[in-house]
């Protein structure tokens, strides 16, 4: 298999659609915290006045501070509803435009605020209330993208992890070009900051855009049932399957015939997938590839049918994906992925640990020295994430979990540079080198090996373990922002 093969522009707009969606995932976040002189002096913007002294000046001192943990404090405790019974039953379509607008207002409040709000009290509570509605719609938008994108071959969830890089590579572009173009005058900032948040509401607004015309792709039909449907659209935001007893039967019909065609597939190859030939283990990729084949080979050698791995289930044309998942036991699912879920949240919570904080300490004062190692973080993290699309290079699932634990020695290591024990500051570039790199190879791997595991045996599955997965993603960068804070005031 080539790298990053496509059959044709349907598959190939899918992909590009799950990039723009991992992109969008943390544009909020990222545009905020791209502007600081902005959002540092943004009461002066509120009383248009260059010269004003703020009455609250501790907010505005620590305004990023306030505004990343309000926003991630959300996002951390309405992200696990996803998996609730009452969520599943809102189509992911609606749950992937509805958090997509709440990101758009997001930041339309914190860039329209200073052109109408005057009261300074008024743009504190309006900036955490953004900070707050961004929150919400990235706990949705996150874990539904990870429940769409479970069920289709591996690059495509691939695809939503390397946009999240993505996002913090264009902003710190942006930032470059800007800072070199442009001074740093009252009118520039407020100038500098427009242009960020245009950038980002644009891109935010054609991944939304994506997602709708992903309805009318055939290769995303295959693998989303809510697109095959042949109910409209708003007659599929809100269904409950207690309440449709020939879909319930046909899910229960359909998941009995999987797990049959399943052990049977297992006794005719006789282990194949985990061993070749001469009875030695396989790599992770081929034995990925061997529990994938026959949906390879349908993908490869029909292109115009419709059929996916839930064919039995085209006799009920009007089952969705929210139904789907509302018959899906969580607690198998857990019990066959969880060493997938333990590498995942141990990769998030050591880089989160590590990152940005312990990196700029190292030495703060040195404008040069924070930009060129935040932006070595940034760019091996994304070519990590690329690597993880070329299936020769996947090692065993065995192998990402022990790589996952083995990252702790990163702490020590700079922590040491950050003592100034070790004060080159080569050595910090390299160490933020390779946990950009491992991050990004080992958090998409812990990802797809997740969703793809053979012993799932229906997309409905592979969507939880996606929607599970993602959720070690959050509680990861969340414990390790905390550890992060600490170690950082105790430097």
């Amino acid at each position: 298999m080539t790298f990053l093969s496509f059959h044709g522009f349907s598959d190939f707009f899918v992909f590009v659609a799950s990039v723009l969606m991992g992109i969008s995932l943390i544009m909020g976040p990222n545009t905020v915290n791209s502007a600081p002189s902005f959002m540092l002096n943004y009461f002066q913007y509120i009383y248009q006045d260059e010269n004003a002294v703020s009455t609250h000046s501790y907010f505005w001192a620590n305004v990023l501070t306030f505004y990343g943990v309000v926003t991630q404090i959300t996002q951390m405790l309405l992200e696990p509803t996803n998996l609730t019974r009452f969520f599943q039953r809102f189509s992911l379509l609606f749950r992937l435009e509805a958090a997509t607008m709440l990101m758009l207002v997001e930041l339309l409040m914190v860039v329209i605020m200073p052109h109408t709000c005057r009261s300074e009290s008024g743009a504190m509570a309006g900036l955490m209330l953004a900070a707050f509605i961004g929150g919400v719609g990235r706990a949705y938008f996150e874990n539904t993208c990870y429940a769409l994108y479970g069920p289709f071959p591996p690059k495509y969830l691939a695809g939503v992890m390397i946009g999240v890089p993505l996002s913090g590579v264009i902003v710190s572009v942006l930032q470059i070009i800007l800072l070199a173009a442009m001074n740093d005058s009252y009118n520039s900032i407020l100038t500098e900051s427009i242009i960020y948040f245009a950038v980002s509401l644009g891109i935010i607004f054609v991944a939304g855009l994506c997602v709708v015309l992903l309805l009318f792709n055939s290769f995303a039909r295959r693998y989303v049932a809510e697109f095959r449907s042949e109910r409209s659209v708003w007659a599929n935001i809100y269904t409950n399957v207690n309440e449709e007893p020939q879909v319930l039967e046909a899910i229960h019909a359909a998941d009995r015939t999987l797990a049959d065609r399943l052990e049977d597939s297992s006794k005719s190859t006789g282990g194949a997938a985990a061993e070749g030939v001469n009875n030695e283990p396989m790599s992770g990729a081929a034995q990925l590839d061997s529990a994938l084949a026959n949906k390879e080979k349908k993908l490869e050698g029909d292109l115009d049918s419709e059929e996916g791995e839930s064919a039995e289930l085209q006799a009920v044309p009007n089952i969705t994906s929210a139904e789907f998942l509302q018959e899906v036991r969580l607690w198998p699912i857990v019990k066959k992925i969880w060493p997938m879920m333990v590498a995942c949240w141990m990769t998030f919570m050591v880089t989160c640990l590590i990152f940005p904080g312990v990196l700029i300490v190292v030495d703060a004062t040195d404008n040069w020295y924070t930009t060129l190692v935040v932006a070595i973080y940034n760019f091996g993290d994304v070519f990590g994430r690329l690597l993880s699309v070329w299936k020769r290079l996947w090692p065993p699932r065995s192998a990402v979990f022990v790589a996952s634990l083995v990252r702790i020695i990163f702490i020590p290591l700079l922590l040491l540079c950050a003592k100034h024990v070790i004060t080159s500051h080569a050595a910090a570039f390299v160490l933020s080198a390779l946990v950009g790199v491992s991050t990004g190879f080992i958090g998409t791997l812990s990802m797809v090996y997740s969703a793809e595991t053979p012993a799932l045996s229906s997309d409905a599955e592979r969507a939880s373990a996606g929607q599970l997965t993602g959720v070690c993603i959050l509680v990861g960068c969340s414990f390790g922002s905390l550890l992060q804070l600490a170690v950082v005031l105790g430097l």
